[in-house]
């Protein structure tokens, strides 16, 4: 993670996968020498171009879209012109003084070349262009809008990579609302409570607390600017004091931290807390990874060197990001935070998902992350939303994974302190199709719940409260009006 930004920029080789020879330019076609031409297509300047996407690449420019409230159009414009420019990848070299995920040009304007191998930067000098030129011109299609911004010699090929740049964009939206949940026990009664980030230009933050058999009814507003659009929100106890706080990483070429304690009834001024830490397209958690009583934040760095940086709470500020592991959480797997081992100590989790569903754990000595050590071989499928959770209340976390289709089935794999049980099913109906699900301990015995925000139409919170032994009991609708779609909730 601490590494300059111009070193997350790909350097193309020889021997990198070229494009094939069929996707370059025509012989007859001889573009107008004062435009652009997109490098992925063409393969002038750079001798070849990776087949792929770098995701880290991807995740960079969605957050920026979302911070600067990009609409769907815009949003697609821009993933349309990162495919055809550099199959989204950070290219350092490009037709005559071309760079970057967009291809863009020192001497026409868009930065020095510093700046546009910073992806966060050259998103945000898009995005701004692509906002413009959409509000003067509704009628764009989003390649349309695209060659407004990019002026290509080649302006079709922008619409014509429409089902790619989608494919692409749904899978930067899925790891942008990669949480897997975070304590929110905000009054510190021994109950965790919901909170929602507006994510909108008002950027409110509501918190409904538990009553241990609902949450109250009337939402109240416990901060009025946290957590901006392009943001990733947590909650922790950062203080020590046992009452939940609120984190925001802002991400981008900054890499800010902010925190906001609570106050049991409210949180308190957001004070940054950290100057640089989980920038672009990093996944930040949190957890007590030393064991002290204070949540911690850690980031994974992913993109080429599936780094963890850990950055240690003293209760007022974090300490400087430490490297506690250096190679977890590959590009496309699920990461998440949780003490499996019942030390008190929060270990590191990344779920693989894809074609094999494994299971990792690298536990933490309070210093460090132990080698990662594969504790289960088939659990939470591609597709499911896997979250950590001590269900049976003996202090070690157990993996849940939410099928969150048509099924709505939950199933569970219970930790013995050095590896899982096998799956069994603890509920057959909860949390379907499009709803976003986690876990906490609602009802204050000990063991941890499942809940369930609806959003769409309805925005109705249900809770599922675990025996401890084999079920989640059926959902029980606990507030019924929470959660508003755009929002994130946890």
């Amino acid at each position: 993670m601490y590494k300059s930004r111009i070193g997350r920029a790909l350097s193309v080789t020889a021997g990198a996968l070229a494009i094939a020879a069929a996707s370059a330019m025509p012989a007859q076609a001889v573009p107008d020498p004062g435009k652009h031409r997109s490098n992925a297509e063409l393969l002038l300047a750079c001798p070849s171009v990776p087949a792929t996407h770098d995701q880290w690449v991807t995740t960079a420019v969605h957050r920026v879209g979302r911070s600067l409230n990009a609409n769907d159009k815009v949003m697609l414009a821009a993933f349309e012109t990162g495919w055809v420019e550099s199959h989204m990848n950070n290219l350092n070299c490009g037709d005559k003084d071309s760079l970057g995920v967009f291809q863009q040009r020192p001497s026409q304007g868009w930065g020095t070349p510093e700046q546009i191998l910073d992806v966060s930067f050259a998103a945000n000098s898009f995005f701004t262009r692509a906002i413009r030129n959409d509000a003067a011109n509704p009628g764009y299609t989003p390649g349309q809008l695209a060659q407004s911004v990019q002026r290509s010699a080649f302006p079709d090929r922008y619409d014509q990579s429409e089902a790619k740049a989608r494919s692409l964009l749904n899978e930067a939206a899925w790891m942008h609302g990669m949480q897997a949940g975070s304590p929110a026990d905000f009054d510190g009664d021994g109950k965790d409570d919901i909170i929602t980030f507006t994510k909108n230009a008002s950027a409110d933050v509501y918190v409904s607390t538990s009553s241990g058999t609902a949450f109250d009814g009337t939402s109240v507003k416990w901060h009025d600017f946290f957590g901006l659009g392009g943001e990733t929100t947590y909650t922790g106890d950062f203080t020590g004091d046992g009452k939940d706080d609120v984190v925001a990483f802002t991400h981008g070429s900054s890499g800010d931290v902010y925190v906001a304690p609570s106050t049991g009834t409210g949180f308190g001024p957001a004070a940054k807390w950290h100057d640089y830490f989980a920038p672009g397209g990093e996944i930040a958690a949190v957890g007590d990874f030393d064991g002290d009583g204070k949540d911690d934040i850690a980031t994974f760095a992913r993109g080429t060197t599936q780094d963890v940086f850990v950055a240690l709470s003293n209760g007022n500020g974090f300490g400087a990001g430490q490297k506690w592991h250096d190679f977890f959480g590959l590009n496309g797997e699920f990461p998440a935070v949780g003490d499996v081992d019942g030390d008190g100590r929060d270990d590191i989790i990344v779920f693989t998902q894809g074609s094999m569903n494994d299971v990792y754990v690298a536990t933490s000595t309070g210093s460090g992350f132990n080698a990662a050590v594969k504790v289960h071989d088939n659990f939470a499928l591609a597709g499911e939303q896997p979250r950590v959770a001590d269900v049976n209340g003996d202090g070690k976390d157990d993996i849940v994974t939410f099928t969150n289709n048509g099924l709505g089935d939950v199933w569970v794999a219970i930790s013995d302190g050095q590896g899982f049980g096998p799956a069994v099913k603890w509920n057959d109906w909860f949390a379907p199709n499009g709803e976003f699900p986690y876990t906490g301990d609602f009802d204050g015995d000990g063991k941890d719940d499942i809940v369930t925000f609806t959003k769409g139409a309805t925005n109705d919170v249900f809770v599922g409260l675990s025996n401890g032994t084999s079920a989640f009991g059926a959902g029980v609708k606990w507030h019924d009006f929470f959660g508003l779609n755009g929002e994130t909730t946890l």
